[in-house]
This record gives C-alpha cells, sequence and structure tokens, in this order.
C-alpha cells in the first residue's frame, strides 16, 4: 500500500540566491554566493556588509608608486586606531579588514619590511572600518584597500586593465598620495610622473563618471599627500610644506591645482634602518619602530570628510595622544 507524504518546498531558499548584488567597487552585478567580484575582483564581503549595516562606506584611494611605503604605512595605521592611541579608533568589518594590520606588524616585529604588494588583484588587502571618536557619537565608515604601485603604473598605461583601480579612483571620496621623500631629496623625480599620470586620470574619471559636471564645478574631494621616510630627511619633520615646494615642486602644484582641498604631512615609521644580504641580494631592513606623522594626514582626512568635524583645530585634536 502506497503511503503518500506531504512536503514542503521552500522555494523562497532559491529565489534568495537569484537575488543578484552589485559590487561596492564597480556596481557590476554578481551572484550572492559569489566571493569576489567576477569583474574587478574585489571581495563581495565588502558589499554584504554594506546590507548588512545598511550604510554605504566611503572609499579612500591611497595612490603612489611601488617602495613609497603605502603597505607599511597603511598596516601600522590600523594597528594604532585598533590600539586606541589618540582619539581616534577603529573597529573591523570582518577578518579581512585586519589581513593587512597582521602582515604588516607581523614582519615589523621580526626584522623585516613586509614584501611588496603584487599585481594580482585577489591578493590585495581590503580595509574596511568603522572609525569613530571618544567625543563624538556619529561613527564613519571607510573602506581603504592597499591597492599595489606596479598595478597603478599599469593602469597609467594600459586603460581597464585593472578595473578595481578605475572604479576605484572615480568614486573615491578621499585620496592619499604618498611620496619617498628620501628620493625627493636625492634628485630622483622617477615617482613623480606615475603621481602626476594618477591625478590626471583622477580628474577624467571625474569628468566621465560626473552626471552633473559643469566646468565651474569645483572639487570637493579632500587630498592629503604624505612624504614618507621624513626620519632620513633633516627638517623634514618640522616644515613638510617649506619640502614639497623645494623638492616635489611639480606634484605639489598639481596637487593645489587640482584639489583646493589639499594637506601636506611627514611621517616615518623607523628610526634607524641598515641593510642585511638576503638569500644574496641587500635588502633593507628596520632597526627601531618610532611611529611619527602616522595618524595625522588620516585624522585629517575624516574631519575633512564629515561636515560636522570640518572646523579650524578638529584634527589636531584628533591626533593627540
Amino acid at each position: 500500500m502506497t503511503q503518500l507524504a506531504q512536503l514542503p518546498l521552500e522555494t523562497y531558499l532559491l529565489a534568495e540566491q537569484a537575488v543578484p548584488i552589485s559590487c561596492l567597487v564597480c556596481d557590476h552585478e554578481n551572484c550572492c554566493s559569489a566571493s569576489r567580484c567576477r569583474h574587478c575582483h574585489a571581495p563581495m564581503s565588502l558589499a554584504h556588509n554594506v546590507r548588512s549595516v545598511k550604510k554605504k562606506p566611503h572609499l579612500v584611494a591611497v595612490i603612489g608608486a611601488s617602495g613609497a611605503g603605502k603597505t607599511v604605512y597603511l598596516g601600522l595605521l590600523m594597528d594604532l586606531l585598533t590600539r586606541h592611541v589618540g582619539l581616534l579608533r577603529s573597529t573591523a568589518r570582518g577578518p579581512m579588514s585586519i589581513s593587512l594590520q597582521q602582515t604588516t606588524t607581523t614582519a615589523l616585529s621580526t626584522g623585516w619590511f613586509p614584501e611588496k604588494t603584487v599585481t594580482t588583484p585577489e591578493q590585495w588587502h581590503w580595509v574596511h572600518c568603522q572609525f569613530n571618536c571618544r567625543r563624538r557619537r556619529r561613527p564613519l565608515e571607510l573602506v581603504i584597500p592597499d591597492v599595489s604601485g606596479e598595478a597603478l603604473a599599469t593602469e597609467t598605461e594600459r586603460p581597464n586593465r585593472y578595473p578595481a583601480i578605475r572604479s576605484l579612483l572615480a568614486k573615491a571620496a578621499a585620496v592619499l598620495v604618498l611620496a619617498d621623500a628620501e628620493k625627493l631629496q636625492a634628485g630622483d623625480h622617477s615617482h613623480d610622473f606615475l603621481i602626476l599620470k594618477l591625478l590626471s586620470l583622477i580628474g577624467e574619471l571625474r569628468e566621465e563618471h560626473s552626471t552633473v559636471w559643469r566646468k565651474r564645478n569645483v572639487e570637493r574631494r579632500p587630498l592629503a599627500l604624505v612624504l614618507t621616510k621624513s626620519d632620513k630627511c633633516d627638517g623634514l619633520q618640522e616644515n613638510p610644506r617649506e619640502f614639497a615646494e623645494s623638492h616635489a615642486t611639480a606634484v605639489w602644484v598639481d596637487c593645489r591645482a587640482r584639489f583646493p582641498r589639499h594637506e601636506v604631512f611627514a611621517c616615518s615609521v623607523t628610526g634607524a634602518t641598515a641593510y642585511r644580504d638576503s638569500y644574496g641580494r641587500r635588502q633593507q631592513v628596520p632597526l627601531r619602530i618610532e611611529p611619527h606623522g602616522i595618524i595625522e594626514p588620516f585624522g585629517w582626512l575624516m574631519s575633512e570628510l564629515d561636515e560636522n568635524w570640518n572646523k579650524p583645530g578638529v584634527a589636531a585634536r584628533l591626533c593627540r595622544r
């Protein structure tokens, strides 16, 4: 004798999986179960975090040539903010946002600088954190990727080679430019041309993606020019603007012309460095870790992004220890 049984068909579960989700960086639609965007290879966890918190974060573009110190700066910045140094503090959105901090601090603690970021987009570090200040209630959501300097150079020569870079530069709410002060003082301006190309690309993308673009429209995004390795340049930490005018004239003039809201900073990570032979090659290593000027550029960008913080002296108070 055949017995009949009734089984409910939970088709709503299939319907949820069929709904596409847009990438936070390039807006390309992807499957809900995808781990990375099929167009720009950005992690889809960023989009899922936005859906869960129901608040779209600001994108911050960190540009500079390979070897300028982007990975070390961002990794140490996240470590300081996680340890609540000063008034600023950060809360990571997911395990992915801690990888850059872990990689940087682990390398520095063992007496090495972290390896340079590879050109493969799948291996780039993406930091999504909630940043807040102890003197205010409303936090600020930011996404800061650690993009390869070689990939940035390739994108300027071969457009659309890295869709994530192009979308990031177009949608970034703030720009952080890192330049090697040691090379600038030595008269090596090979990195200047890449920064000039990237600034020009940012302006070009702004015109292409702006729906209400007009010639009289003024660029409102803030830009911070950070001169790295300031411990090796006398007088740089006391007066970074004068150093930029003297040794990075082309970059400084272009930053001021394109971004009315701009500022220049000096930072350093080490107190002393040396050279060590590693597998037959001479490699620079840190001897002492003495961070200087790490939080100030980021605090200034946050004060510029938040209208309620845009008051004289606020950035300085945020960075005070």
